[in-house]
């Protein structure tokens, strides 16, 4: 025999039924006969109407408004939870993966280091406007400070930019992906590889 709470949650969902031994439902509970169909209990995961005869269950009938408001309130949250885990991924991804540059070193090419990059690349231009002197210097992902002109330095900035924005724009794709998809195995099918993503020069990560 089977028992089922009583109390169901919030949003109008019984709970899982239970295995009993004894011989009555203790209180608080119906009982769920062996003869009674569990089929549309377990589909419809616990959103269901009963009809209750003396504590026993004899009928069971899908609650439908209350389960597809449930799978539109865990789809919402579970989008919600990928997006933001896209954007984490991305940091990481960015912060792992610098850009190697033309004289052999590696750049870092995080959102703080693109700032500091720009910081620097206009500080440097308006002491070339002024006609002041800069020690334009940037640093690879050793912490070697080396000196730049500011034509190289500039040529570098577009070419983490173009990288990064590809990045990005991979990103964005993907989370418009995951805000249309209509079931949770639709959203959960969605990959987000940024090794995919072809380098500036077309060959990927």
């Amino acid at each position: 025999m089977y028992i089922l709470s009583k109390t169901k949650s919030d949003a109008g969902q019984y709970p899982a039924l239970e295995s009993w031994p004894g011989l009555t439902a203790p209180d608080g509970f119906y009982w769920w006969p062996d003869s009674l169909d569990q089929t549309q209990f377990d589909q419809y995961q616990g959103f269901v109407t009963l009809e209750v005869a003396r504590g026993t269950v004899v009928s069971c009938t899908p609650n439908q408004p209350a389960f597809e408001a449930w799978q539109a309130a865990q789809l919402a949250a579970r989008k919600a939870e990928r997006i933001a885990e896209s954007n984490s991924l991305l940091d990481a991804y960015l912060l792992a993966h610098p850009l190697q540059w033309t004289d052999g070193n590696y750049y870092t090419i995080t959102k703080t280091k693109q700032q500091q990059l720009t910081s620097k690349l206009f500080s440097a231009t308006m002491a070339a406007q002024l006609g002041q002197p800069y020690d334009l210097k940037w640093n690879t992902t050793a912490e070697k400070c080396i000196p730049w002109t500011l034509e190289n330095l500039t040529a570098l900035a577009f070419a983490i930019d173009k990288r990064v924005t590809g990045l990005v724009s991979y990103q964005q794709d993907q989370e418009t992906a995951m805000r249309e998809a209509t079931t949770l195995e639709e959203l959960e099918a969605i990959l987000v590889d940024y090794d995919s993503v072809p380098l500036p020069g077309g060959e990927t990560a």
